[in-house]
């Protein structure tokens, strides 16, 4: 028993004399105090002017202010002359006959949002305008004018499947709807 005690007591003398060698030498070893005084004796020799000074008083070299010649964008105007370029019409919402193909193959733009929006993003929601081309024989062509989903990533996902496939999968017959370009709008939620 007395072994294991002097043992014990051996161990605390050894902890608390490697205690007190690492203070003191942490208490030598740093420089602190030195690099303070010098500092000071650095900044006695920097005179510093303290005269209070008017600078409104203060003459100045520079020349005087140009006058703000900013002009906005010049706004394009339409002629109808020979060589100039003429803006088109602004493109016309689907008639009934296009959204009634539309709403037809409504299983095609769910498949697009659910697989390559949702899957990403399973919150997502928002809507695009696509440009449906309508040519005599029937669409020749969809893409994607604009969207505003709530996701950029995953919405990306979703206009991709729409521009890939819309043209072919919305059927209509040839005539129904006057040949030319025409926005539909879609939108999806999360139901």
């Amino acid at each position: 028993m007395r072994a294991v005690m002097r043992a014990i007591m051996n161990s605390v003398g050894v902890r608390a004399v490697v205690g007190l060698a690492s203070v003191a030498a942490l208490g030598l070893g740093c420089p602190g105090e030195k690099r303070a005084k010098s500092s000071d004796s650095a900044r006695a020799a920097i005179p510093v002017d303290t005269t209070p000074t008017d600078l409104s008083k203060v003459q100045t070299s520079l020349p005087p202010a140009a006058l703000d010649t900013f002009k906005g964008p010049a706004r394009a105007v339409a002629r109808r002359s020979a060589g100039d370029v003429v803006r088109e019409p602004p493109i016309p919402p689907a008639p009934p006959a296009l959204m009634d193909a539309v709403d037809r193959e409504r299983s095609f733009s769910r498949f697009c949002y659910q697989e390559f929006g949702q899957k990403v993003d399973p919150t997502l929601k928002g809507g695009v305008a696509m440009v449906v081309s309508v040519g005599s024989g029937g669409i020749t062509g969809a893409k994607v004018a604009s969207d505003s989903w709530s996701s950029r990533d995953a919405g990306s996902g979703v206009n991709r499947c729409l521009d890939q496939r819309a043209g072919s999968a919305w059927k209509l017959a040839p005539g129904v709807v006057k040949a030319g370009k025409y926005v539909v709008r879609m939108t999806f939620t999360g139901r």
